[in-house]
């Protein structure tokens, strides 16, 4: 008898994280490196604060070769290499809303 070999699939993850201090980058770089994506709010946070974080995120994200973009002023999105994001164009977005 020949057994298929088990294969372990598991869905994405998103992970929405609306930071309020520095800490918050950790558990962030930590996701990422588990493989999920991680979206950050970080309007709560001092402009200069919210920018560290960024930067350490932005780093971690960078050396796991994965991806990252501006969705607007305060949110941010953070995705391991094997997520591809596509980004409608913002008349596009404005009729989807509707």
């Amino acid at each position: 008898v020949q057994m298929e070999p088990e294969f372990c699939f598991l869905p994405p993850e998103l992970l929405i994280l609306h930071c309020s201090k520095h800490a918050d980058a950790f558990v962030a770089a930590t996701a990422i490196r588990e493989q999920k994506s991680v979206l950050i709010n970080t309007q709560a946070m001092e402009p200069k604060a919210a920018q560290r974080l960024l930067d350490f995120v932005a780093g971690a994200v960078h050396a796991l070769s994965g991806n990252a973009l501006r969705i607007s002023a305060d949110c941010f999105l953070f995705t391991p290499y094997q997520v591809l994001v596509d980004l409608m164009p913002s008349d596009e977005l404005d009729f989807v809303h509707t």
